[in-house]
């Protein structure tokens, strides 16, 4: 089944990532600057704050990429960022809080090349 992300458009890190989904799974991404949110169910400020994978269900922020992973055939990945609970969503929130700091530009450097 595809599912839709719905990411920020204006942030190259995210663009990437969802560039490295869909080398590897079907999904439809949209920028959450180019939709209407509430036609998704969601709100301008949740869609702000994370990326949003809408599937059997909604899910957000490290839920979302725990959900791309898997399609992504990344199940074991998958498997421990869900099991990783809050700290999962800590390590969501650093990269989204640091997306221009060394450590974020290190992985979207090695993200970049595995496209």
């Amino acid at each position: 089944m595809m599912c839709t992300v719905i990411y920020d458009g204006e942030c190259d890190f995210c663009r990437t990532c969802v560039a490295w989904v869909k080398v590897r799974a079907e999904i439809k991404a949209v920028a959450n600057q180019e939709i209407n949110p509430a036609e998704f169910g969601i709100t301008r400020e949740q869609c702000e704050k994370s990326v949003v994978v809408i599937a059997d269900k909604t899910y957000f922020a490290a839920k979302a990429v725990a959900v791309l992973l898997d399609k992504s055939g990344y199940k074991v990945l998958a498997k421990l960022l869900r099991l990783s609970g809050k700290l999962g969503e800590v390590g969501y929130k650093y990269v989204a809080e640091h997306r221009n700091g060394l450590l974020v530009a290190a992985l979207h450097w090695v993200i970049k090349r595995t496209i």
